[in-house]
């Protein structure tokens, strides 16, 4: 059995974690991870397709009131509990 297993098979946790080597560089992996090229490229497709305009507007809208939080929600607690969204999921749902 290899030192860096438990008894159960499972892997230690690391005390050397890696970082992000600034902020701009979280952003664009956040941002990277979020939304992904795909939907970069086909996001004027379908603006255009749904009106254009009258899309963006409630688009940026529901964006700042609930995607933004949410995603920042979901990096907090990720950050407080040390894991995966699932994982931090479970560990607050046990919390409250």
């Amino acid at each position: 059995m290899s030192a860096s297993t438990s008894s159960a098979g499972a892997a230690a946790p690391s005390a050397d974690r890696g970082a992000f080597s600034g902020r701009t560089a979280f952003i664009f992996a956040a941002i990277g991870s979020a939304v992904g090229l795909g939907n970069i490229w086909r996001f004027p497709a379908v603006a255009y397709e749904n009106g254009g305009g009258a899309f963006i507007l409630p688009y940026l809208v529901a964006l700042l009131t609930a995607g933004i939080p949410l995603l920042f929600l979901d990096y907090a607690l990720g950050h407080r509990w040390r894991g995966s969204a699932p994982a931090a999921w479970r560990r607050f749902k046990r919390w409250t």
